[in-house]
């Protein structure tokens, strides 16, 4: 039965992992996969599993402990899959398992004290607690914060008052013109008649798909209006209903080609009788738009891509009520120009009045909810952000926990072996003195003396093997890292790819280092980057795996290419790491950097610095590009870094680098390389190829080193264009 056991919850939990994976990445099959899985662990890993413990359990408490894991784990994971495949009571069931996790964990602590020990500990129990505890984290925090859900109640009841006011204006003028003569106004009356036909058909649409919606997200039919604030937040947090509604199904194309019909509509309407008023259409563009990172989005992706329940409501108010308002402004315009008989002038002028106020209403309607919309889109993406930020730490603590244990495990392993050997020495030693003793009693002071040497020479050869082991063990620890720091440094495929020339010189002061090169390619653009962290060996190595990967999250995952602003979002994150709060106690730790961003098209070139210029060869000149003097760290000053503009022409040479090169000591008078040397060392063979320049600088920089130590990590980046 144990190897049953096993074997099934192997299979079911590797099935349950990859079924999360493919439904993350919204994959065919992930359902069915996940259901199997969930199948297999709760009907039979689980039972498996407690029947065979409750056999070897005796007493009442541990029994009961192997029921309540089981049902622990049991609601876990059978709410898990509910939430996940939508399905009725999924909320419930993850409610009942967040309290059932820190009962569950409460209880083991119990028994373990309570029963002395006799529930012993188990792998499994602690990766299925792990498995338990990293659903309850997914589902929690993926959940749209219910301050942000509250707004957009908020701001759907505003709408639905404002469309009933707009609604009632329009109604009002329709009825007024109900009584008009059709002598001279026929032309004005049928382009009335067509506004409202379309309005009306577009509106209803409109409704319907609301509420069509709505009844479905909630899993049931509401008829008249919404009842938005006694709706389960969970259902109205939920970002991937209106996925499923609106873009698999196709009603958001739907919605969006009645629009773009109502708007040529409005459009002939307008041309019909030559009116223009830049109100008139506001809000009903369909066109793809740009965000600040020049991503392009469509008008369904910014109504209803991952947007929660709530906001899709929200949103298809809002809509409605700028149709309302376009209905009514091109509904004012044609009116203006009706020949109206004195009877009909006091129905006109009080629609007018009515239709004043409606206009005056939105238009103030419009200011505060654009001021309200943007609030709850910044609260949005700073919950994303803070979200995000949240699971990376996570995943670098279990990383950081789960590598301090393995790091623990060996030494404590290592030690209990030195201590066993040792006391076997000890043992072997103490025998052989007596049998010395014995057979050289007439020899006392020179066996003594001869016992005294050896323990001595004993003790010394002890010592080197110790000493050379722990010099083995900390050469390879240390090699292991300069592999691992090699290979997370970027291929040089992408420059060779985009340049004509480069070269890359990369000489750490120990075998890891606290400089380093990185580079990205984000649409037609390249950065590049050469940084110079606090420190050397061992302690740089860490800031420099620190500072790529910070980089590689501003630059790749946050989108942001232009240098100034990816070195202003770097220090915020390099703060936020490093704890730094500007105290006497704080670290000082940080880094210099060159950063360069070249569209591989137009040869648009932008440089900004922290303490490390550019260097710019055009024409055997050489021009020099300013950093700003602060660091990437918590600093006296802390204004915004300058990106410069530059354009780049063909054949011209950039030299990006830390301050190794320039500061390392030699010469017959041990003094520094400094800058000046360095800048026309490139002067002098900015001719020759950049594999040519490439050994020039390692030449002259070992001649000029001579036997003097190295001082400091050395990177230089050199491109042709």
């Amino acid at each position: 039965m144990k190897k049953a056991e096993r074997i099934l919850g192997i299979i079911a939990i590797s099935l349950f992992s990859v079924a999360v994976i493919f439904k993350t990445m919204h994959w065919p099959a992930s359902s069915i996969m996940l259901t199997v899985s969930v199948f297999l662990f709760n009907f039979g890993y689980l039972p498996l599993q407690l029947i065979r413990e409750r056999r070897l359990r005796t007493t009442l408490l541990e029994k009961t402990y192997m029921i309540f894991r089981f049902i622990t784990f049991f609601v876990v994971i059978t709410g898990f899959q509910f939430k996940v495949m939508h399905w009725s009571g999924g909320s419930v069931l993850l409610t009942l398992g967040n309290i059932l996790i820190p009962l569950f964990i409460l209880f083991y602590f119990f028994v373990r004290i309570k029963g002395k020990g006799v529930i012993p500990f188990s792998l499994n129990d602690l990766i299925i607690a792990i498995l338990c505890f990293s659903i309850h984290f997914f589902v929690t925090r993926s959940m749209v914060p219910p301050g942000v859900v509250n707004g957009y109640i908020i701001l759907n009841e505003q709408f639905e008052k404002t469309n009933a006011g707009l609604e009632s204006a329009n109604n009002l003028i329709y009825s007024s013109l109900d009584s008009v003569s059709q002598s001279g106004n026929q032309e004005l009356i049928e382009s009335i008649h067509d506004l409202r036909a379309s309005s009306t058909a577009l509106c209803h649409l409109n409704d319907s798909l609301k509420n069509g919606f709505f009844a479905s997200a909630i899993y049931g039919s509401i008829s008249g209006k919404f009842e938005l604030a006694s709706t389960s937040r969970s259902l109205l947090a939920d970002p991937q209903k209106g996925n499923v509604y609106f873009m698999e199904s196709k009603s958001a194309a739907r919605l969006k080609s009645r629009i773009n019909k109502y708007m040529k509509e409005i459009t002939r309407i307008q041309k019909r009788h030559n009116i223009q008023l830049a109100l008139i259409g506001t809000g009903l563009d369909t066109k793809v738009s740009e965000n600040e990172w020049g991503r392009h989005f469509s008008w369904e992706h910014r109504m209803f891509k991952n947007k929660p329940v709530a906001a899709i409501v929200m949103n298809l108010s809002w809509f409605k009520q700028m149709i309302l308002f376009t209905e009514s402004t091109l509904l004012n315009g044609l009116i203006s120009q009706l020949d109206l008989s004195e009877e009909t002038m006091l129905l006109q002028e009080m629609a007018s009045r009515e239709s004043d106020q409606a206009i005056m209403l939105k238009e103030n309607e419009i200011l505060r909810i654009k001021q309200l919309q943007e609030l709850q889109k910044v609260q949005l993406e700073k919950s994303q952000t803070e979200l995000d930020q949240r699971n990376t730490l996570t995943a670098f603590a279990f990383a950081g926990i789960a590598f301090v244990l393995i790091l623990f495990f060996i030494s404590t392993r290592a030690y209990l072996l030195k201590q066993k050997d040792n006391k076997k020495l000890a043992k072997q030693k103490e025998e052989i003195t007596d049998k010395n003793d014995e057979l050289y009693q007439q020899n006392e002071e020179i066996a003594a003396q001869r016992d005294e040497i050896e323990a001595q020479r004993n003790l010394v050869y002890d010592q080197k093997e110790q000493i050379e082991k722990t010099h083995n063990e900390i050469s390879a620890s240390i090699d292991y890292a300069s592999r691992l720091q090699t290979s997370i440094l970027p291929d040089p495929g992408l420059i060779k790819e985009k340049f004509s020339d480069h070269f890359i010189l990369f000489r750490p002061r120990d075998k890891v280092s606290g400089d380093f090169y990185w580079w990205s390619q984000f649409e037609k653009q390249i950065i590049i980057a050469a940084a110079d962290c606090t420190g050397h060996g061992v302690p740089g190595a860490f800031m420099s795996m620190l500072g790529i990967s910070l980089l590689s999250e501003v630059v790749n995952k946050a989108f942001i290419t232009d240098p100034g602003a990816i070195l202003n979002q770097l220090r915020e994150e390099v703060i936020r790491s490093l704890n730094q709060t500007g105290g006497k106690e704080d670290q000082k730790d940080g880094l210099d950097l060159s950063i360069v961003t070249i569209d591989t098209e137009s040869w648009s070139c932008q440089y900004a610095g922290a303490n490390n210029p550019l260097y710019l060869i055009r024409e055997n000149e050489l021009k020099e590009y300013k950093p700003d003097m602060m660091p990437i760290s918590f600093y006296h000053r802390m204004d915004n870094f300058t990106t410069h503009k530059i354009q780049l022409e063909p054949g011209d040479q950039l030299y990006l680098f830390s301050d190794g090169y320039a500061d390392q000591f030699g010469g017959s008078h041990r003094k520094k390389f400094k800058y000046g040397a360095f800048r026309q060392l490139l002067l002098d063979h900015t001719g020759d190829s950049m594999e040519q320049q490439h050994r020039v600088l390692i030449e002259t920089i070992a001649k000029w080193q001579g036997d003097n130590d190295q001082i400091d990590d050395m990177v230089v980046i050199g491109l042709k264009v």
